[in-house]
């Protein structure tokens, strides 16, 4: 059977490149950000890319030939059928099964349906537009479900598409509507589809020219710049958990959730009483505002930094981080105390670090086991409180004893307005303005709100009242919801909009203008980010638990020697203050670690059960000793619980070299004082031999670069869409330059057949494979002859070779047992590179060039029968 190609070269050739290879671009394009919004993709863009890309190019060279439909899509959907069927007998637990049938029916569907795109394309006449309406229903969907406000990202997202079915339905038709298909078509199609990218760029760009205006206005006013998501204050990690956005635009909606994220136990009470004082929690601070999309954002070149940010996820268990120079940089030194916080992780992020205040120590604890379905992580914390903060100074609480709680803080604060001795650089960064005009109306109403205010704290309560005040119905004037609207005219403010006539927003909102009107006052002031804080237990004093709408942005002032005082101008949010269920049962508390020690087992005694350590780090009353000589410490296990990966161990399991975290809860431990100035050494001196230790914490084993599952990017580090364009492109174009190359790969093959074969026959037999690849990768196909007659016939008359004389001897050591004399081994020796010169003395290098970079005929070769 000898089977013909079913479309010309040039026209297959031409579908390849400005077909297949654009679609296989925005299939990329579309794969990368539907792993953004399906997280069990794993976020696998590129090799998904390539399994579609390699349907694609697969099926083209396939149905470049007289191949039937319907036979060999069957074939394909029964091969992969039993492939997933042989999957499934190997997978060796349920998670294995899963996440096996998971990516091999990502595979089947995306090499299916790149199988179906290239059958398409090389047989049906009007598959682009089936195509062309197949992308661009499946980027309404994408959009939909990604619940797009940006005008920015909306045309990130369509325009591509858009732009691709414009270009595919216009290439498809000038491709199947030329009929000549020799050389001149390469010219008309280049000189069309050049005419067709001009009139495109000529189009877009008077478009843009003439509404560039209402482009920038319309994308300004929806806070253009991609920045948004579904909660202006969350954003959702790849796992499912929630981090604080680093940005929070003012926008005319604010999708909230009533996730539970974690619950916390903050040790404030009120002096001499069990009644709690609670406090918000803060993770960073918007110290930098974007004009054109009314965008707050986090500034890292804070002057007098006091932000710690830790990365509680990476710290291990017990270990402790601290920073005292956001103590010296908080200028604070009146009226402050330290205050403990323990927080439980559930869906808030393990990397998110929050604490009262100013936070300045971390350390990673455990969950105790009863409590570990529920709670996923845990750490320790220590923030530098002022004791005038409480969440009860939220002017809205109407209890009249919080009202006199109030008063009396104000009228300390009273006393601190001077910042005559505070840096100036200081004070010009937190009492900057912007130069808009529009900024000049808020200070126009902020010097009007406090016009009869002389202190610091007396211009707040200005604006705190101002926020409470009533209209001329007795109604309150300003309102929170999620929900503010924007404004009717194109470009205007938002933050104008909000004070001026809806007077309607949400924390944001009423941050951003509290934060404008005291700057205006020069009064130093930033936003702090991070979760509200509601007292809604009876039972569990001072335990409070955080759901997705308490994420929060509130003012924060900056008085002299005090320093700086959290304020929330927001009005009353009675959705943040009940919690959608009632809140659960607190985990039980760890007993403080008064030693963990860390280091490399030296030696295990299962007898007495001991246990010999080489000491690298103990942590003892929180206080951190590095040892970097040899100190070892003998440890008692008797009563430990040996845990890896959070699974019970036996003893025996303790291997020397291991390393390891011993942690005592003891009584003798506690009542051993920290003692100042004592080294490492000496305290290990003082220490009970062998110490009881309660628990141990064996680390996992390092998994070889091989074994390593693949991590999926985090959001920071994903890539740009310029990044992500240049690779797939860089990816096609290599596959492409790799088809063109095989001819050539696979001749280079031939000849280093021939020339290794140790034998006669094998010689004789690689020497007349790679003679008649060559001549057929010339263009000059056997079809139904012989070899014989293809010898005689086509290629020694047309190349005048000897390709007839050597075929008798090729078919004498093939079928014949008599051996070959001297004259006619000597022919066969040198037979090949006889040939080969002389077929490439007559025919010229430009045209063996071309030849060789068409992979059509090396498929032909290799489908002909009888070779």
């Amino acid at each position: 059977m000898n089977i013909q190609r079913a479309t010309p070269l040039n026209e297959f050739l031409a579908k390849l490149i400005f077909l297949l290879l654009p679609t296989a671009v925005l299939g990329y394009f579309l794969l990368w950000h539907i792993n953004q919004y399906y997280s069990i993709l794993n976020a696998q863009g590129y090799t998904q890319s390539i399994y579609l890309g390699a349907g694609m190019l697969i099926a083209s060279f396939f149905y470049g030939f007289r191949f039937r439909f319907l036979p060999t899509f069957a074939l394909l959907i029964f091969i992969l059928f039993s492939i997933y069927k042989g999957l499934d007998k190997l997978s060796v637990n349920e998670f294995d099964a899963f996440f096996i049938s998971v990516q091999f029916w990502v595979f089947a569907f995306l090499f299916t349906g790149g199988w179906l795109i290239g059958w398409m394309f090389i047989r049906l006449r009007y598959s682009a537009v089936f195509i062309a309406t197949g992308i661009l229903a499946g980027s309404i969907l994408l959009i939909a479900k990604s619940q797009i406000d940006s005008v920015r990202h909306l045309i990130e997202l369509f325009a591509p598409a858009l732009l691709y079915s414009v270009y595919l339905i216009f290439t498809a038709e000038q491709i199947y509507g030329y009929k000549d298909k020799s050389k001149k078509f390469w010219w008309f199609l280049s000189r069309r589809l050049i005419s067709f990218a001009l009139l495109a760029c000529l189009l877009f760009g008077a478009v843009y020219w003439f509404l560039r205006k209402e482009i920038k206005e319309t994308v300004a006013n929806y806070g253009g710049g991609g920045k948004a998501g579904k909660n202006s204050m969350l954003k959702q990690n790849q796992d499912g958990s929630f981090d604080l956005n680093e940005f929070s635009q003012l926008r005319g909606s604010l999708g909230r959730d009533k996730q539970l994220l974690f619950c916390a136990h903050i040790d404030n009470f009120f002096p001499g009483t069990q009644v709690p004082n609670p406090l918000y929690l803060t993770s960073f601070y918007y110290t930098k505002f974007d004009t054109l999309t009314e965008t707050f954002e986090k500034d890292s070149t804070l002057p007098l930094n006091d932000l710690f940010e830790p990365d509680p996820s990476k710290i291990p268990l017990f270990s402790m981080k601290s920073d005292s120079g956001v103590l010296r940089n908080s200028l604070a030194s009146r009226f402050r105390k330290t205050v403990d916080i323990e927080i439980y992780t559930k869906l808030l992020s393990p990397s998110t670090y929050l604490a009262p205040h100013t936070g300045f120590f971390v350390q990673p604890v455990t969950v105790e086991k009863d409590f570990r379905e529920e709670y996923k992580t845990a750490y320790r914390a220590k923030g530098w409180v002022s004791e005038l903060n409480s969440a009860y100074f939220i002017y809205n609480v109407p209890k009249g004893e919080i009202r006199k709680f109030q008063e009396q803080r104000f009228e300390v604060l009273r006393r601190y307005s001077d910042y005559s001795q505070t840096d100036k650089a200081f004070i010009k960064y937190y009492t900057y303005m912007p130069a808009d005009a529009k900024f000049r109306s808020i200070s126009d109403l902020a010097h009007k709100v406090a016009d009869s205010a002389h202190s610091t704290a007396d211009k707040i309560l200005a604006i705190r009242d101002y926020f409470l005040s009533k209209d001329e119905n007795g109604d309150p004037l300003y309102h929170y919801t999620d929900n503010p609207g924007v404004p009717d005219i194109p470009s205007a403010s938002k933050l104008l909009y909000f004070l001026n006539q809806n007077h309607k927003g949400y924390c944001a909102y009423f941050a951003g203008a509290t934060l404008f009107m005291l700057r205006s006052l020069g009064i130093p002031s930033r936003i702090a980010v991070g979760f509200l804080t509601v007292d809604r237990s009876d039972k569990n004093k001072g335990w409070y638990w955080y759901y997705a709408d308490q994420a929060h942005a509130w003012v924060q002032v900056y008085f002299p020697e005090i320093g700086w005082i959290d304020f929330d101008t927001t009005v009353g949010n009675s959705d943040a203050q009940e919690s959608p269920k009632p809140d659960g049962t607190p985990p039980l508390q760890a007993p403080k670690a008064w030693l963990a020690a860390t280091g490399i087992i030296q030696d295990v005694d299962t007898a007495r059960k001991t246990m010999k350590m080489k000491l690298k780090q103990v942590i003892f009353h929180d206080k951190e000793y590095k040892f970097k000589d040899d100190a070892d410490l003998l440890l008692d296990l008797k009563i430990a619980e040996l845990k890896r990966d959070s699974l019970d161990v036996p003893i025996s399991n303790l291997q020397a070299g291991e390393e390891a975290t011993a942690v005592s809860y003891a009584e003798v431990m506690k009542k051993m004082e920290v003692l100042e100035n004592e080294k490492g050494k000496a305290l290990i001196n003082r220490l009970p031999i062998p110490a009881p230790i309660d628990e141990v914490y064996l680390k996992i084993k390092e998994v070889k670069a091989k074994e390593a599952p693949i991590a999926p990017i985090a959001k920071n580090q994903r890539l740009s869409y310029k990044q992500i364009l240049r690779i797939s492109v860089g990816i096609l174009a290599a596959l492409l330059l790799l088809m063109f190359l095989l001819p050539e790969l696979i001749f280079r093959g031939y000849l280093w057949r021939h020339k290794r074969s140790k034998t006669q026959s094998k010689r004789a037999y690689w020497a007349y494979r790679a003679a008649l690849y060559y001549v057929n990768q010339l263009g000059y196909e056997r079809k139904e002859l012989t070899p014989m007659e293809y010898a005689r016939q086509c290629i020694d008359p047309s190349l005048r070779t000897s390709f007839a004389n050597f075929m008798p001897l090729y078919l004498k050591i093939k079928y014949s047992k008599e051996a070959l004399n001297e004259n006619e081994t000597l022919a066969v020796e040198s037979f090949l590179s006889n040939f080969l010169h002389t077929v490439n003395k007559n025919i010229k290098f430009k045209k063996r060039l071309f030849s060789f970079l068409n992979p059509l005929r090396t498929i032909s070769f290799y489908v002909s029968s009888d070779k």
